[in-house]
């Protein structure tokens, strides 16, 4: 049987903080073979400023977790 994908809305900000809450909630119900992987769909961002590169990653859902 195929795994479905599911969105989490959460408040946005606290997405690591969701994910670790759920996958050790995962651990402690046992049910790791039901849930097979937890994402924050991010991406690399390059900005100039002040003549200085930085480097950051932006989330592409802000507020929301895929499991």
């Amino acid at each position: 049987m195929a795994k479905k994908w599911y969105a989490v809305h959460t408040y946005a900000g606290q997405e690591d903080k969701v994910k670790a809450n759920l996958e050790q909630r995962i651990e402690t119900f046992g049910v790791k073979d039901k849930i097979s992987r937890i994402m924050i769909p991010k991406e690399k961002i390059a900005e100039v400023r002040n003549g200085k590169k930085r480097i950051y990653k932006r989330k592409f859902f802000p507020g929301y977790i895929l499991v």
